[in-house]
């Protein structure tokens, strides 16, 4: 039997369970999984030729009745089982979070296709990389409960800042429907655009694509427009299963933001045009509920936007869910400008794009900053925008984004968009569009 150690950073705990598992379980192997767990699963998995393998947490230790517990257990087991979950601990002591499989059938775990496991990149957190296997399985397979009384699992403490439990309920959503999603074989018609503008984003652009695969309607098309990135964007993108709604191009040189949002929009083939950066993501729901909107929308409305989730990220790029934040029901250019308000969702009326010839490419820095906040003042000074009191879109701070990366040019930015547009103060004008 071949056991993978997860969780390996603690060595005191690391230490415990393989001298633990030397004494109990001397004949069985242990491969010990540090940074990006999929990789070595992954890897090793490939060649393994015993039926069944296990996971266990760093700490976690097994009694002398385990052995032939587990053997009853797999003897027992039926065909279509994967594989042994078993609890760790009451669900007081697990937050209500699901216990992952302690013991899985080799050949459930490679039915999918390699990878065999999801790479970090098509995850948002590592450490829903079993339940994600799991979720991926249901439906094919399943997987028997125990409570036993000869493991010890080791003790799940979770810091304050963490809030796993809205972090998961946030999460699962994607994880169930992403991979499983049902992808037509003709080219559907589509009802909105959705397009994600990616330079450098390799690490974070395939969860964002596999958030829109997990909308809960199909009526999208995902126009991926690639900024000439020079990481590994390309054989990420290659890696996408056949889909007639997605469709890649790639710049010849970097243009910037502006002018692949343009380039997007002579692509689209719908009445509106969802905006999602390649570092952000979507919750299941946010087309249909979108569309909905939009069905109702006044002719002169020109963008939907909504609330969004906020994720700041770390320095070892660990997310903290930050909950739910408000954008105002209407929103004023200068507040707009004052505070550096964030707008997510932008849901646009492609009409009014080309009302206006679309983002502005001679603006300062060539359209690569900030573009987002000139066209919605520009929109607003001829057409409504409308709000959505519901969260709608899960938007990740990072300290390495191009936004980040250049702060102190936006005081310069905001005086030469002072002076290009005429903007009212707060509370002039009575809706979203202030007079020209």
């Amino acid at each position: 039997m071949l056991v993978y150690v997860l969780g390996t950073s603690n060595k005191a705990h690391t230490d415990a369970t393989i001298a633990n598992l030397s004494h109990i379980a001397p004949e069985w192997s242990v491969q010990l999984v540090h940074d990006y767990a999929a990789e070595t699963l992954n890897e090793h998995l490939h060649a393994y030729d015993q039926p069944f393998f296990i996971t266990l947490q760093a700490g976690d230790l097994l009694h002398s009745g385990f052995l032939t517990e587990l053997s009853e257990h797999l003897t027992a087991l039926p065909e279509q089982c994967a594989g042994l979950v078993y609890e760790r601990g009451t669900p007081a002591a697990r937050h209500n979070l699901p216990s992952p499989p302690l013991v899985w059938r080799t050949n459930a775990a490679r039915s999918s296709g390699r990878p065999f496991f999801s790479e970090k990149d098509r995850l948002p957190f590592e450490t829903y990389l079993l339940m994600d296997k799991v979720l991926q399985l249901q439906g094919a397979w399943s997987w028997p409960t125990i409570i036993s009384l000869w493991w010890q699992p080791q003790a799940i403490h979770y810091p304050k800042w963490q809030r796993k439990q809205e972090e998961w309920d946030l999460v699962r959503p994607i994880l169930e429907a992403g991979l499983a999603a049902s992808r037509p074989k003709e080219e559907p018609s589509p009802a909105i655009s959705i397009v994600i503008c990616t330079f450098n984003n390799a690490d974070y652009l395939l969860w964002s694509i596999r958030s829109v695969l997990a909308q809960s309607i199909p009526d999208w098309e995902l126009i991926i427009i690639d900024d000439a990135s020079s990481d590994n964007t390309k054989m990420k993108l290659a890696s996408l299963p056949a889909d007639p709604r997605i469709r890649m191009y790639t710049n010849p040189a970097n243009y910037g933001k502006a002018r692949s949002l343009n380039t997007a929009l002579t692509l689209t083939r719908t009445p509106w045009l969802l905006e999602l950066d390649a570092d952000d993501w979507l919750p299941p729901d946010a087309v249909r509920i979108l569309l909905s909107a939009a069905n109702t929308a006044a002719p002169e409305t020109s963008l939907l936007y909504g609330d969004y989730y906020e994720w700041t990220e770390g320095a070892r790029k660990q997310l903290i869910f930050g909950g739910i934040r408000q954008t105002p029901a209407q929103v004023y250019p200068e507040a707009l400008l004052a505070e550096a308000l964030p707008i997510a969702p932008r849901c646009y009326r492609v009409a009014a794009l080309q009302g206006i010839q679309g983002w502005m490419v001679n603006a300062p820095y060539e359209g690569r900053l900030y573009e987002d906040f000139e066209i919605i003042i520009r929109l607003s000074r001829s057409y409504a925008l409308r709000h959505l009191s519901e969260p709608l879109y899960h938007r990740r701070i990072r300290n390495s984004s191009i936004t980040h990366q250049h702060a102190e040019k936006y005081a310069d930015w905001m005086k030469w968009i002072k002076k290009e547009h005429t903007v009212l103060p707060q509370g002039d004008g009575g809706d979203s569009r202030p007079s020209t």
